[in-house]
């Protein structure tokens, strides 16, 4: 079906470099953004994995469960939003390295074995699968079907929080607060 489009084998070669190469650029750009501008280094530091992390945990796991009527509140990010940031770096360094690799197999075989690419063939395979199930499982479930989202969180599109949902949730963040809160991510609770 896909062929009768145009999207042979070829065009898809072509698509998938070309969403390579906006990849790492846009990859650039984010680690230039996190370590060139004040408010990127703020971010970092907030994104940065803290040992308060498994204590946010255990206490949401113990409020989810019913053993605490004391909902938990994070700091600017959770531990479950810092653990799929982490994964999305990761997951774009592993495919950024394993796809250079074998879109240029002459070259890196100059300065590793031959199996390697072989190696980063089945890595960048898998890592691809497991990307795409870590959106379709976690992350649409968080941004869109989780029953206080639906039918979706719109700060991705407005770049606004309400501030009821910010007391709520990052109360405790002391030092990267929104400048102004609108309420145009208020759903019905």
């Amino acid at each position: 079906m896909l062929t009768d489009l145009g999207f042979n084998e070829e065009m898809r070669r072509i698509i998938h470099r070309l969403m390579a190469i906006i990849m790492i650029a846009a990859s650039i750009y984010h680690v230039v953004f996190l370590t060139a501008t004040q408010r990127g280094r703020k971010l970092l530091w907030a994104i940065l994995p803290k040992w308060r992390d498994f204590s946010d945990a255990r206490n949401n796991m113990m409020f989810r469960l019913g053993f605490t009527d004391k909902r938990p509140i994070y700091e600017f990010y959770d531990y479950t939003q810092k653990a799929e940031y982490w994964a999305l770096i990761w997951g774009t360094a592993i495919m950024c390295l394993t796809g250079l690799v074998l879109w240029f197999p002459t070259f890196a075989t100059n300065w590793l074995p031959v199996w390697a690419v072989r190696v980063c063939e089945v890595v960048h395979f898998y890592e691809a699968i497991l990307a795409v199930s870590a959106i379709i499982v976690w992350h649409l479930f968080y941004v869109i079907f989780l029953p206080r989202e639906y039918p979706m969180n719109w700060a991705w599109i407005t770049g606004n929080i309400s501030e009821k949902d910010w007391q709520e949730h990052h109360s405790e963040e002391t030092e990267i607060k929104p400048e102004t809160f609108q309420g145009t991510t208020d759903r019905k609770q």
